[in-house]
Order: structure tokens, then sequence, then C-alpha cells
């Protein structure tokens, strides 16, 4: 069973997009010693049952698999005379979904207005790089010690290139 101040520390991480845990753990009142390891609290049985039920799996798949195929509304102006037909092809194998288009002949950007929906690419990025970590086939970093052999090329003009190996630390 969790207590108060594990689910303070819960619901102000919860609601505070950005925040560390440890900022979190803060805020609820544990001891800056206590904060400063927040894998105390959140190795813990209850702070796993305190995250599934303000952050239940079920609504968090349904929001990933929302972000996978997000779409966003896009416009694009085309020039006066391009075939209809030329335009939906090109949109359709961008995988855009024409919404409505209209010929403006006046303004400043006379053209075949074309409003489309699109795949928000950003969103879907951003959603198949935390997929990819949660699955552990992507690293936040990637540490190495020793030296790697670097091919040192220069380029001589004519003559063609002149190449060394050096080791890098």
């Amino acid at each position: 069973m969790a207590t108060d101040k594990q689910e303070l520390a819960v619901q102000i991480y919860v609601a505070n997009r950005g925040i560390s845990k440890a900022e979190a753990m803060r805020r609820a009142g544990y001891a800056d010693a206590t904060a400063r390891n927040p894998k105390n609290l959140t190795g813990s049985l209850s702070w796993e049952e305190l995250m599934e039920s303000y952050l239940p799996d079920d609504k968090l798949v349904k929001t990933h698999q929302q972000l996978l195929d997000a779409k966003r509304l896009d416009t694009e102006v085309f020039p006066i005379g391009l075939d209809e037909m030329v335009i939906k092809k090109l949109l359709e194998e961008a995988g855009c979904v024409i919404r409505h288009y209209e010929l403006i002949m006046t303004g400043k950007n006379p053209g075949i207005h074309v409003w489309f929906w699109a795949p928000d690419q950003a969103a879907r990025r951003g959603a198949l790089d935390l997929a990819y970590k949660l699955k552990g086939k992507m690293t936040q970093k990637v540490e190495h010690s020793g030296t790697v052999p670097v091919a040192m090329v220069e380029f001589l003009g004519d003559d063609g290139p002149a190449s060394s190996t050096n080791p890098v630390s």
C-alpha cells in the first residue's frame, strides 16, 4: 500500500510534464538525500501500482497507437493549369488524403489551393523513438573505452589520396 507521500510524489510527477522524479519527490516532502536516489521510490511495488492507477497501460497503448498513426492538416498551393489528377497522385504517393481544393485567382498567392491530411512525421518519429526505447532496441547513450582505429584521408589533388590509420581515444 502506498503512503500519502508516495501518492503525492506520483501526482506531482504525472501533473508536471518534464519534471524529474527527484524534483517530484522533493516537492512531495522527501529529503534531498532521499530524492537524490529516486530508484528507492521508483523501484518499489507501491510506485508501480500508483503509476498504473494514474497512467494505466491500456490508456498509454491507445495513445501511443494514435501517435503512430498521427496526421495533421496541411495545405499546398499548386500552379494554375496543373492537372487535378497529377496533384491527387502526388499527394497520394506521399500518404496524404485530399480534403478540399479550390482555384484562387486573386491575392498574393494565386493557384490551386489544396488542403489535405498528411502523416505527422514529428509525432510518429517521437512515438517510434519511445517504442524502440521501451523495447530496449535503442539506448540513450553509448559508452566505449579504449582506442578505435580511424582511417584519415587527405586528398592531394591529381596524385590521389594519402591515408594513414591513427587510433582515436
